[in-house]
């Protein structure tokens, strides 16, 4: 017999019959081969998405100084078993940076199982009095991020009015002030953000002036704190003045 769309075989059967058999056996395989493939990747994004298969079952804190890691843990505020997936990370960032020592948080996830928590702590440059004895510790950013009932040795207190701006600019002094300086300083005054002064402890001055060119300042005073003198004049670098009382 030839071949040819009109032949036909032994069990009378054209070839477009078998043909067409033939397509009608292998396209419902082939269907339920794509309902499979749906159902295995639904399965997959639900055991992924829904379910603590991979949820988190560690957080590792990393840089915590004077907080504890189950205090940056209770923080976070992260479920046991949550699916990582899912995880807010910028959520659990924001629940940690309204915590005061905080400065600075970075949240990330590590499968299958992990979420790893950096932080940068607030150092204090300094410290404002409150009522009850007690005193706030302030970073150079101007928070006030600790209360705390005894002063911290080496810590300046800074003396400031109302104003936000002075109040900012006395911390930002403190912060630009290397430690060896730091711990001679009794207070750092602020009437205003230009006449900042700060106080030795053995009772030398130094007119600051504004925070501009601190560095500058703070380099200068290094030299300066070994001459002789119980004023310095630091608000121009350019003219530094020395003498022997503000008067003189």
């Amino acid at each position: 017999m030839t071949s040819g769309d009109g032949m036909i075989d032994g069990d009378g059967m054209t070839g477009r019959g078998w043909a067409a058999a033939r397509l009608g056996s292998v396209r419902p395989a082939r269907w339920w081969y794509w309902v499979a493939a749906v159902l295995v990747l639904a399965l997959l994004v639900w055991l992924v998405a829904f379910t603590s298969v991979l949820g988190v079952r560690s957080v590792k804190v990393v840089g915590a100084r004077t907080l504890t890691a189950e205090q940056v843990r209770a923080a976070a505020g992260i479920r046991t078993g949550a699916p990582l997936a899912r995880l807010d990370l910028d959520a659990v960032s924001s629940r940690l940076s309204a915590v005061g020592p905080i400065r600075a948080v970075t949240v990330s996830r590590s499968y299958p199982a992990t979420v790893t928590i950096r932080i940068t702590e607030r150092t204090a440059v300094g410290y404002r009095p409150v009522d009850g004895g007690r005193v706030l510790l302030v970073d150079r950013d101007n928070v006030a991020f600790r209360s705390v009932k005894t002063i911290p040795a080496g810590l300046p207190r800074l003396l400031v009015t109302g104003s936000q701006t002075a109040s900012a600019a006395a911390a930002l002094v403190a912060g630009t002030l290397p430690a060896s300086i730091s711990k001679t300083l009794g207070s750092i005054s602020a009437p205003s953000e230009e006449s900042i002064t700060l106080t030795l402890r053995d009772g030398r001055t130094v007119l600051w002036g504004g925070v501009d060119r601190s560095a500058d300042k703070a380099r200068l005073l290094s030299v300066l704190l070994g001459q002789p003198g119980r004023y310095f004049d630091l608000s121009d670098p350019s003219t530094v003045i020395s003498r022997t009382g503000p008067g003189n």
